[in-house]
């Protein structure tokens, strides 16, 4: 698989991310399935309140954890300096089939789970967007994760300030430079993009918020075991 492939697939695994964010937390229980650093600030903001809600985070975090555990068992094996090994592309696969399930149960109880149900569905989101994040960390793209994007800010703006600070620099430190800015900026771009495009499903669509993720990452990992 050729580098701008393997860069696409990473876009709509990022766009995958944002949308199941803004699901879960818009539409299941006001917690985030990607973005742990936002679910640890709830669960320290909550402690001190006399109605707070620790559960919805503590779930999202725990389903998350066991996703990065499971995740990274399946992909333990994964070749140093791979582009896309095939252990990914199962990963993923697992990770689209429990996105699938949560959209049918989503789509079943016409978006109104119960609360015992929007557990349910809290912690199986967060475990598949766990996989993920596990399956990205063996790919070991520098500066570029798919699912805690605050990372991803993190080394873009620690790259631009090195970058700029830095001389002399070859052509080859240049484009190396341009081409990782060019993707870190993309992916925070579409990340950003898919949260826009939930939030309007939310309004016009309410049933398609859980099929948004689902099929963003079977195409993934479909692409993915043909070309991987």
């Amino acid at each position: 698989m050729k580098d701008i492939e393997r860069d696409t697939l990473l876009l709509m695994l990022a766009a995958a991310s944002g949308s199941a964010d803004g699901w879960s937390y818009f539409g299941i229980a006001h917690a985030f399935v990607a973005n742990m650093t936002g679910n640890t600030v709830l669960l320290g903001i909550a402690v001190f309140q006399s109605h707070g809600d620790v559960l919805h985070p503590l779930l999202a975090v725990a389903g998350y954890v066991a996703g990065v555990i499971a995740g990274t068992l399946i992909c333990r094996r994964v070749p140093e300096g791979s582009t896309w090994a095939r252990a990914v592309s199962w990963a993923l696969f697992l990770e689209s089939l429990i996105l699938l399930v949560a959209e049918s149960a989503w789509v079943a109880v016409r978006q109104h789970p119960s609360p015992a149900g929007a557990d349910i569905l809290l912690a199986s989101v967060a475990l598949a967007i766990g996989i993920q994040s596990a399956a990205m960390v063996q790919l070991k793209v520098p500066g570029v994760v798919t699912t805690y994007i605050t990372g991803t800010w993190t080394t873009l703006a620690n790259g631009l300030t090195r970058f700029a600070t830095r001389q002399p620099r070859s052509t080859e430190q240049k484009k190396k430079f341009e081409e990782r800015f060019l993707l870190q900026a993309s992916v925070l771009t579409v990340y950003f993009l898919s949260a826009v495009l939930t939030g309007w499903a939310f309004h016009h669509a309410p049933a398609i918020a859980g099929g948004i993720p689902a099929v963003s990452v079977l195409l993934v990992a479909g692409y993915g075991a043909l070309r991987g």
